[in-house]
């Protein structure tokens, strides 16, 4: 029998392969690893090194059907969240996954990295694998090597029913106009995974506020009516209704986190404080006033928008975890006093607006929005 050869990594062998990775379906997941068991030519074991910075998540909130995963810390702390309770690990504490699995995710809300082993089977036939506060499933299947292919799986269909009679599933329906603060709640549904249907409003004409009226008694967008008919309005009410129905989507931190305050601090800020001077300064024979009015209320506005750059963090509002905070300034950066201003006066906030503008599932958003 002819033997394979051994294979020794070395640490420095192991420090240059590190990479950065990313989880498309987890807008907060920022981790580092190794491929140790690919380096090695393993091909029925998976183990990596996995690292987590400070405020960092690796992967989404997942479980797989079929194939066992573990995790062994090696220095730092990190908190997993399994099956919906939050358990702190620290060097030396192993977490194993029989399946079928219960969900989880390693979270890193403390000082220092955390650095750790994971792995799992890496077996040949396909695997199923969910992420529960997505409400997706997907079909796994190794198409050689190390690659793994996603295709997601649906909801179950009954294609037998009585003749003539069309069911769909209920979508979501919002009343919107172009560049206005309905294109925050686009964005929001886009990142929840939340299918619904765009009708286009001008909420100027009486033809607009007819549309309106009938469930928005202050002919605004976004008037959202929901699938069981209820309806929804005011965009930080929308956002919150999305964080309770989608939390893996991270609109907001989740409760417990004391990220979370600091969110609602400054969202709210930007819809009480920011928000009505757009209110009173875009028409302001409205408000009985004339140019003197507008002019105080871009002043007003220009002074909070520095307020807010000097608390903003990078590479988000709230630091290393997205928001939808960081939606508001996308879309409201847009209006007045315009991107050259925010670009000149604000860069942490304009720095913001790019990598939303950036983002695959944003970008026709924005771009259908202010084009």
């Amino acid at each position: 029998m002819v033997h394979k050869k051994a294979v020794i990594l070395r640490a420095a062998d192991c420090a240059r392969a590190e990479s950065e990775l990313e989880q498309r379906l987890n807008p907060r997941a920022k981790f580092y690893a190794t491929g140790l068991a690919r380096l090695a030519g393993l091909e029925r074991t998976g183990v990596s090194r996995g690292r987590i910075p400070p405020g960092g998540e690796a992967f989404a909130y997942h479980a797989h059907l079929r194939e066992e995963e573990w995790v062994f810390v090696l220095s730092g702390r990190a908190r997993a969240r399994i099956d919906g309770e939050d358990h702190e690990l620290g060097p030396g504490d192993f977490a194993a996954f029989p399946t079928p699995q219960a969900p989880h995710v390693l979270t890193n809300p403390y000082a220092e990295d955390c650095v750790y082993l994971m792995g799992g089977e890496r077996t040949q036939g396909p695997d199923v694998l969910e992420y529960p506060e997505l409400a997706k499933r997907y079909l796994l299947l190794r198409e050689g090597g190390l690659r793994v292919s996603f295709h997601e799986l649906g909801p179950a269909e009954f294609p037998f029913g009585a003749a003539g009679v069309a069911r769909a599933a209920p979508r979501w329906r919002v009343l919107a106009s172009k560049g206005c603060g309905s294109t925050i709640v686009e964005l929001a549904l886009a990142l929840a995974a939340v299918p619904y249907d765009r009708v286009e409003v001008d909420y100027a004409t009486e033809a607009g506020r007819a549309v309106l009226l009938p469930h928005n008694p202050l002919a605004q967008v976004p008037t959202v009516i929901l699938p069981d008919g209820g309806v929804a309005t005011e965009t930080l009410a929308i956002v919150q209704l999305l964080d309770e129905e989608r939390p893996g989507a991270g609109l907001l931190p989740r409760v417990g986190d004391p990220l979370r305050r600091e969110a609602l601090r400054w969202a709210t800020f930007l819809v009480a404080a920011i928000y009505p001077t757009f209110t009173y300064g875009d028409d302001v024979a409205r408000w009985g006033g004339d140019e003197r009015l507008r002019a105080s209320t871009d002043a007003h506005r220009e002074a909070m928008w520095r307020h807010l750059e000097g608390v903003a963090g990078q590479p988000w509002f709230l630091g290393p975890r997205f928001s939808a905070i960081d939606l508001y300034i996308a879309v409201m950066a847009h209006w007045r006093p315009r991107r050259a201003w925010f670009a000149e006066h604000a860069p942490r906030l304009d720095a913001i607006v790019d990598a939303v503008v950036r983002d695959p599932r944003l970008a026709p958003i924005m771009a259908a929005n202010f084009s």
